[in-house]
């Protein structure tokens, strides 16, 4: 039986963005991920010729140069950004190119249906007790934030089409994940959809009555005003560094990489250049800080280093100003997509893409590109039909 080309670059193109787990290391990690798009290039080049988005060479361009002087005025070694640069390109060029070969409706079929299959083998795990995370679901992935972070847009598809068992079986698991960033998820899930600029405005009018009841209850219960205080103390750490002992590892890695941030800003307000964030901490803002004892003896005490723990800290890090400026503005053009009901799953990646600025620093995970040109291209195509070009007439 002959195996069609298109048909495997369909479903392994899309597989391979549930691949996180599946690797080895011998001096490097060797990740299925890598073998999928080495092979798939190939294959692809049979099809086609390999086309160049010209804003995504643009951006690349720009933070390269960037990074180039940066690093440069900085004495950042050149080889953090290098690598980073090399794998957005790879990355980002094969799912340019491979995405426009089907209708966006027919990758979505398949990515949908394989977040079922994924959440399925997930509830088998967890009942059987097998791959969990502190007792977490987390399915063929690494770490439940992992698996929540690429099922999100399945399950906010299946939500507004109406496809209820299917987004109650991927539900499921977001809570069984009992994953932070799963509950954030299902919570935006709800609020995004629904946020409008006269929400915003009813918002802002009660942000005074609202902060006039929490002085009253501040000043009256002491629970209530011993609870703002452990959370003021905990966010000075952001300026401070000195962390206490009883500190857990998460709010450790949050905190930790926002200081290490907020002081590589102070010195570069235009940061630092790409791929340079994990430098900056571990060779030169670390000893700034006072991390818990235990993490310190578990060699813990630079822990998300390489990523930030967050993408929007990583971002702002490394590209300063620009970095900033940068997020605000492609998710002002990103949250478009909610004015038209159509396009259920690019509006299910705009709150993955939230997510992603919360809580993973990586610039190319497996889904990452995978997600942002299947944004782009159903985003294109309905621009184009609610828009049809005129038809001349005689």
């Amino acid at each position: 039986m002959k195996i069609s080309i298109k048909k495997y670059l369909l479903y392994s193109s899309v597989f391979a963005i549930f691949t996180e787990a599946f690797f080895f290391n011998f001096i490097i990690d060797w990740k299925l991920l890598y073998l999928i798009v080495i092979v798939n290039y190939f294959l692809l080049l049979k099809i086609k010729a390999l086309k160049f988005n010209i804003y995504f060479v643009g951006i690349i361009l720009g933070i390269f140069i960037h990074a180039l002087i940066t690093n440069t005025i900085i004495g950042v070694p050149y080889n953090y950004m290098l690598a980073q640069i090399i794998g957005i390109t790879i990355l980002g060029t094969y799912y340019y190119n491979f995405i426009p070969l089907y209708e966006p409706k027919e990758i979505i079929r398949v990515y949908t249906k394989m977040c079922v299959y994924v959440a399925v083998i997930g509830y088998i795990f967890y009942f059987l007790n097998i791959n969990l995370n502190d007792g977490r679901l987390q399915s063929i992935f690494k770490e439940p934030a992992h698996y929540v972070i690429v099922i999100i847009p399945a399950c906010y598809y299946y939500l507004k089409e109406k496809k209820y068992l299917q987004f109650g079986i991927l539900f499921g698991t977001l809570i069984l994940s009992n994953s932070s960033l799963g509950y954030i998820g299902c919570a935006l899930m709800f609020i995004v959809p629904n946020i409008s600029w006269k929400r915003l405005q009813y918002l802002f009018a009660s942000v005074p009555l609202v902060i006039g009841i929490l002085y009253y209850v501040y000043q009256e219960y002491p629970f209530f005003k011993m609870r703002i205080e452990e959370t003021y103390e905990s966010m000075n750490v952001i300026n401070t560094g000195k962390f206490k002992e009883y500190t857990n590892l998460s709010s450790y890695a949050l905190i930790s990489n926002l200081n290490i941030a907020k002081q590589n800003i102070e010195d570069h307000p235009f940061g630092s250049g790409i791929g340079s964030h994990v430098y900056m901490h571990t060779s030169v803002y670390l000893k700034n800080i006072r991390p818990p004892e235990y993490l310190r003896f578990q060699r813990k005490h630079d822990i998300n280093a390489s990523d930030a723990n967050s993408l929007f800290t990583r971002m702002v890090s490394e590209m300063g100003i620009l970095g900033f400026l940068l997020i605000v503005t492609l998710l002002y053009y990103a949250a478009k997509v909610f004015s038209d009901k159509k396009m259920a799953l690019a509006q299910g990646i705009f709150i993955y893409i939230l997510l992603k600025l919360f809580r993973d620093g990586h610039y190319f995970p497996p889904e990452l590109f995978f997600f942002i040109w299947l944004f782009y291209y159903d985003y294109r195509n309905r621009i184009v039909e609610n828009n049809p070009p005129a038809i001349e007439t005689t």
